[in-house]
């Protein structure tokens, strides 16, 4: 992979959010995460494989664990491309999507919380938006989150 492209996609995520779901998956993972979290209607193999000016096989070995983690899914258009590798697309499933905007809520501090120094406490509204999606995170109270995505 051309490693100036991965460094950009990654650059749009807090270190943070990456540090703390190393497990689920590695580093060019996690940039073909973002790149179709950025994107609603979803990328082909091939326009992933050139985006990243990668080799099939890295392409394949990321969707994999991307696929088996459930945060992407492989989708057709119509019935009649059903089997067509050529004709499928990936895109981020309720859970990817969900996951980034928790991740965000959860890891980093809400705007409100950076300009007044503190820390979410008890029974504090908080939101933290998630570039990622549409949807916010909110929680009236640590631990009762409602995820809203689009």
């Amino acid at each position: 992979m051309n490693e100036a492209i991965l460094e950009r996609q990654l650059s749009e995520v807090p270190s943070v959010i990456i540090n703390a779901t190393a497990p689920l998956g590695n580093r060019k993972a996690w940039a073909i995460y973002i790149a179709l979290l950025q994107r609603d209607e979803g990328l082909r193999f091939n326009q992933i494989r050139d985006l990243f000016e990668a080799e099939p096989p890295e392409i394949s070995r990321a969707l994999k664990a991307l696929s088996n983690a459930g945060l992407i899914a492989r989708q057709v258009r119509s019935l009649d491309d059903v089997g067509n590798t050529e004709a499928s697309f990936y895109v981020p499933t309720t859970l990817g999507k969900a996951l980034i905007a928790a991740l965000y809520r959860g890891l980093l501090p809400s705007r409100e919380d950076e300009v007044h120094g503190d820390v979410a406490g008890p029974a504090r509204t908080h939101c933290q938006d998630s570039p990622f999606s549409t949807g916010r995170i909110t929680a009236s109270a640590p631990g009762e989150a409602e995820v809203h995505v689009r």
